[in-house]
């Protein structure tokens, strides 16, 4: 007989039957009613050409061709729940895998520290590996593996048919000066933001930025005297200047305490913007990849509800 002639669901029956050796023990292992059962081995009697259980003393026996099959029906099941339950065999606290991430540095900021300080206390083995984001979102590495997760800077949560993403920090913006700046002394409106020079963080040399975009729906430009590709070195270059910068507002509360900056709410609309993890679908049944996401969903519902 060949294989796909035979429903494998019939298999599954015939072997909680052989343990069992009762039809209404079996068939509540396999969540089936007794009715359901017997139908079930009726089929399987006629599809094999044997009786395969007969009631001897009432305890259904298993007939020579039965006891035949059983060997090979068990070692079967047991090699496909095995291959069904390989994620079950992960675990963090004993786990030496290695995680990759790309990020850029703003992305690496505000998630690392905390992230490493829980994978640290629950996965003490686990080697974090974290390269430099070359493009947004790196999908051609997520699939071949060469990457497990990307750290995305977003202001519209992006769709993919194939990249899954998963927000864990929401943020707006704000525009830094220095400390006394002479032209802010009334503070900072439209016209006075127009008049300045500005600092553009542009992770990969864009050359219109979330500011750009939202100036241009007032048709409206700025002038950019400063360019660069870090959201942690653009604060030092106002310090000693009169350029203003527009920056993720946790970042500026941070340098706040420690240096002297004014903060100003910027004088035009700028939408606020996510922060998402990023891996692909391909990797996405992996138990690590689950247990990380999982990992990082707790981390941002504590950040949500912080005060």
């Amino acid at each position: 007989m060949d294989l796909y002639q035979l429903d494998l669901n019939l298999l599954v029956l015939f072997d909680a039957l052989y343990r069992h050796r009762s039809v209404s023990a079996a068939a509540d292992e396999i969540c089936l009613s007794q009715s359901a059962f017997s139908h079930g081995l009726t089929r399987l009697r006629k599809r094999l050409g044997d009786e395969l259980f007969v009631r001897v003393n009432n305890v259904m026996t298993p007939t020579h061709r039965a006891q035949q099959l059983a060997k090979s029906v068990g070692q079967a099941l047991e090699i496909l729940h095995g291959g069904i339950n390989t994620n079950s065999g992960f675990s963090p606290e004993h786990s030496e895998l290695e995680l990759t991430f790309a990020a850029t540095d703003y992305t690496q900021y505000s998630l690392l520290p905390r992230l490493i300080g829980k994978i640290n206390e629950l996965a003490p083995k686990i080697k974090i590996t974290v390269y430099s984001a070359d493009n947004k979102i790196p999908t051609e590495k997520l699939i071949t593996g060469e990457l497990d997760f990307a750290l995305g800077f977003s202001h519209e949560i992006e769709d993919s048919s194939t990249v899954i993403q998963q927000t864990w920090l929401e943020d707006s913006y704000c525009t830094i000066a220095r400390k006394n700046h002479p032209a802010l002394k009334q503070g900072l409106d439209l016209a006075s933001f127009l008049s300045l020079s500005h600092v553009r963080i542009s992770p990969w040399g864009e050359k219109l930025g979330v500011v750009d975009l939202a100036l241009a729906k007032l048709q409206k430009k700025r002038h950019v005297a400063l360019q660069l590709t870090s959201v942690l070195a653009a604060p030092y270059t106002i310090l000693h200047s009169d350029l203003l910068l527009t920056l993720p507002r946790l970042v500026a509360e941070q340098m706040l305490q420690h240096r002297d900056i004014d903060i100003f709410p910027p004088p035009l609309s700028v939408p606020d913007y996510q922060l998402n993890l990023y891996y692909h679908k391909l990797n996405a049944g992996k138990a690590s990849h689950q247990w990380l996401s999982a990992l990082i969903r707790e981390l941002h519902e504590k950040t949500q509800v912080s005060p």
